[in-house]
């Protein structure tokens, strides 16, 4: 299996390569607007150098919610890769990234939720809820919050939740530090989930891998809770 993952969704952008036993990664920090030359990222692996782009059997991306412009590029860069070399393209969730490392990190089993939050461009974050188990089950939908939803006595007094992601790092957000992963996605998490994807199901077409912002792209929410 030889599959190759990208990630630009934030302040940071990072490749990772699974290439039979091989596990290749690397990342780039940058200004959130900007981003990378691409085939210096997929370089700084070997493509194009070690190995061919047309050996690669699988592609996947950070499919957001993050940057509105990281995942817009990413996202069209990574069609063309798949289309071009007739490859299934899979997009991951960049909260289901911060959850998967959470959950390999996290050996005390008493923790059963995963909370995962993001920072948004604007004063607000984006969250998802995760059972803390292999399969990463979501507990609640994908949905942008406020900070004064955020800082629930509900949600943060759980004694059996793990909070993950840098949108708790906020003077609102008062949290046991115990609890608290101030980590970000990455690429490494998102070849994993998109390799265990591959394997349990049959195609991903590329028409069918688009970004997820939650917003529009006048930042004007589209549910509230």
């Amino acid at each position: 299996m030889k599959l190759l993952a990208i990630d630009s969704s934030g302040d940071s952008s990072s490749v990772a390569l699974i290439y039979e036993d091989e596990i290749l990664s690397y990342s780039k920090t940058h200004a959130r607007k900007e981003r990378p030359n691409w085939n210096n990222l997929l370089s700084s692996v070997g493509i194009n150098k070690q190995i061919h782009i047309s050996e690669i059997d699988c592609f996947a991306f950070g499919r957001g919610p993050g940057s509105y412009t990281g995942i817009r590029s990413l996202a069209s860069f990574m069609k063309g890769l798949s289309w071009t070399q007739k490859k299934p393209l899979i997009g991951i969730s960049n909260l289901k990234s911060i959850a998967y490392q959470v959950n390999n990190e996290v050996i005390n089993t008493k923790y059963n939720v995963i909370n995962v939050a993001l920072k948004s461009d604007l004063d607000e974050v984006y969250f998802c809820k995760y059972l803390n188990s292999p399969q990463l089950e979501k507990q609640s939908d994908e949905q942008v919050k406020s900070y004064k939803q955020l800082a629930d006595p509900m949600l943060l007094s759980n004694p059996l939740a793990i909070y993950a992601g840098n949108g708790w790092d906020d003077e609102r957000i008062k949290l046991d530090t115990n609890s608290l992963f101030n980590i970000h996605s990455n690429a490494l998490s998102i070849a994993h989930l998109a390799n265990f994807k591959f394997n349990n199901q049959d195609k991903f077409l590329p028409e069918e891998a688009n970004p997820v912002y939650l917003k529009d792209t006048n930042y004007k929410k589209i549910s509230d809770e």
